[in-house]
C-alpha cells in the first residue's frame, strides 16, 4: 500500500508549517488552514470543494486521476 503524504506528492516544502504535518499527511483535505497553491484554506466546505476540483493529491488518494 502506498503511504505517500501530501507534502511528498506535491513537493511543496511547507510540511514543517502545515497543520496536517506530521500526522495527517494522507488526509490533509480534512484539515483546515492548510496551504493550497499559496493560499490558506479556510473552512471545510470551501476547502473540500477546491480539493475535489483542483487538488492532484486528493484525486490521487481517491483514484480520480
Amino acid at each position: 500500500m502506498d503511504r505517500t503524504t501530501c507534502w511528498e506528492y506535491i513537493k511543496c516544502g511547507r510540511e514543517q508549517n502545515c497543520p496536517a504535518y506530521p500526522s495527517h499527511g494522507r488526509a490533509c483535505y480534512a484539515v483546515t488552514a492548510t496551504h493550497c497553491r499559496g493560499e490558506v484554506q479556510k473552512d471545510y466546505e470551501e476547502k473540500i470543494a477546491k480539493c475535489r476540483a483542483i487538488c492532484d493529491f486528493y484525486k490521487f488518494m481517491f483514484g480520480l486521476s
